[in-house]
């Protein structure tokens, strides 16, 4: 039984922490690392890690001719979250005959917003024999996964209400930033004029969620609001002061039959209040669900959904993939698959 052979392309804070983790995998061997950051380019991944050791892999900005060299069967890809701005990479790894794993969150249900998109990677994955899947923890998991799996008990499902809320304080500056913490009031504003601000993902895990249950969509309302900071917070990172933008809440309804099926609320922010996950299902029978204490601490869970995904996606048929068509996520301890 031979070690799936991965690389990992994007060496940012998701991407570093993934390499941390195949190498805890016996079933796992990375090969290589790629990043387009002439900083790291050259550099042990040892080193880009932040790892006690150099482990002999330079990484590289030369992504095709690097992919063609280390030859992986698997790609974990942790680069940007809209499905327009990394078509190329995918293109890139899918047609050097490697499987794809993503944390871009546009890509983990693609069809409806971007049915040009997802054709042309569907068919390309076909024609190279290979599977492509976006996941994470949120698209991935919190708000479309573990709801799913909550009504495989129910034989009537009336109306699911998801509720996230996370606390930003302790996690990576990209978060805080594009959740808008240390903004102004009027910034915040401008910068949801632009239409490109906010969660990313939410209408995907909506959009998969109603799908799956077979529930036609009849309209979408989305919004978003922020979250103001009553006192000083600092971070690792940065200072929100009083009157400052902490973060956001982003609520999304879904109608089907002129009645609202789906509500999907979420809240990101620095120094938010009872962080937690929590699933409501209405229905036969009703029930709700309710991890405290923090809820699902997101940098851990992206990491482990990607690399978890790892041994389900290589048996997987090829072509664009979903975590609905995967087994059921859990961790594993080593890859355990023939090849």
């Amino acid at each position: 039984m031979n070690p799936i052979r991965v690389v990992q392309f994007g060496l940012g804070p998701i991407g570093q922490a993934c390499v941390k983790v195949v190498l805890q995998k016996p079933g796992l061997e990375l090969v290589g690392g790629i990043d387009i950051d002439p900083q790291k380019a050259g550099r042990d991944i040892g080193e880009i890690c932040g790892l006690d050791r150099s482990l002999g892999i330079a990484v590289r900005g030369d992504g095709a001719a690097a992919l063609a060299d280390w030859r992986p069967q698997v790609v974990l890809h942790t680069t940007l979250s809209f499905v327009d701005h990394i078509e190329d990479q995918l293109t890139m790894i899918i047609q050097a005959g490697a499987h794809v794993i993503s944390s871009s969150e546009e890509l983990f249900y693609p069809f409806q917003r971007n049915p040009g998109f997802s054709q042309r990677i569907d068919t390309l994955a076909k024609q190279h024999g290979v599977a492509v899947i976006g996941t994470g923890v949120n698209p991935g998991f919190a708000m479309d996964i573990l709801p799913l799996c909550l009504t495989g008990v129910c034989t009537e499902v009336k109306k699911i209400i998801v509720t996230r809320v996370v606390d930003s304080g302790p996690r990576r500056l990209p978060l805080q930033k594009k959740t808008g913490a240390g903004l102004s009031p009027q910034e915040f504003e401008h910068r949801l004029a632009t239409g490109n601000f906010g969660h990313i993902g939410l209408r995907e895990s909506a959009l998969a969620v109603m799908d799956t249950l077979g529930w036609p969509v009849d309209e979408i309302e989305e919004s978003i609001r922020p979250v103001m900071a009553e006192t000083k917070m600092t971070t690792n990172f940065l200072t929100v002061e009083p009157g400052q933008v902490a973060g956001l809440r982003q609520v999304l309804r879904v109608k089907s039959g002129g009645q609202e099926r789906l509500v999907l609320e979420l809240e990101i922010s620095v120094g938010a209040k009872d962080p937690r996950d929590s699933v409501e299902i209405l229905g036969n029978p009703s029930f709700s669900m309710h991890i405290i204490e923090g809820g699902i601490f997101g940098g851990t869970a992206t990491i482990a959904a990607l690399v978890n995904t790892i041994p389900k996606l290589i048996t997987a048929p090829p072509g664009l993939r979903t975590m609905m068509e995967l087994p059921v996520p859990y961790a594993f301890e080593s890859a355990g698959v023939k090849l």
